[in-house]
């Protein structure tokens, strides 16, 4: 069982990792094209703005499920970083059960977000706008997903640094 959780959750990791760096790439083309946009003689596309708002949305809800995973949302080390390590290691499971049940908690209300955006369409675009309400949907999952992850033992190991102030 614990291959198994281990595989899925290697692979929901490569999935966000690709689907950060993907968000990123279109992110960077986009904004490209507007800067681009302000050279006299080329002209900008007009849904350059509308793609690189979407591009920000999948940067952010892919990558939020791997800072999960990895230790890096953000926190307060200095609350925690001058604990002993075994309350630390409470404080983080705390925190991880806190995230999950929020997660959890909302997605229901996610659904029923993404549900109600059947029929709508991107202005500039012209493309069904459920591909961007998903979204809302993706988040919660993820975060959900990884921090069950986190629960069973599946996280990198984080050391804290007095000296320095971060994660080591």
């Amino acid at each position: 069982m614990r291959r198994i959780l281990a595989v899925l959750v290697a692979g929901a990791s490569a999935l966000c990792r690709y689907g950060t760096l993907a968000a990123f790439a279109v992110l960077i083309g986009v904004v490209l094209l507007q800067v681009l946009g302000r050279v006299p003689g080329i002209r900008s596309p007009a849904w350059t703005e509308e793609v690189a708002r979407f591009a920000l949305v999948y940067l952010v809800a892919f990558s939020c499920g791997l800072a999960l995973l990895r230790g890096e949302l953000v926190n307060v080390d200095l609350f925690v970083a001058p604990l002993p390590e075994s309350a630390r290691r409470v404080v983080d499971r705390f925190v991880d059960v806190i995230i999950l049940v929020f997660a959890l908690a909302i997605i229901p209300g996610a659904w029923d977000y993404v549900v109600g955006s059947f029929g709508e369409r991107a202005r500039s675009i012209d493309l069904p706008m459920i591909g961007v309400y998903v979204v809302a949907l993706i988040i919660p999952v993820s975060l959900a997903f990884f921090s069950i992850a986190r629960l069973l033992g599946f996280a990198r190991a984080e050391h804290y640094t007095m000296e320095r102030g971060e994660l080591v």
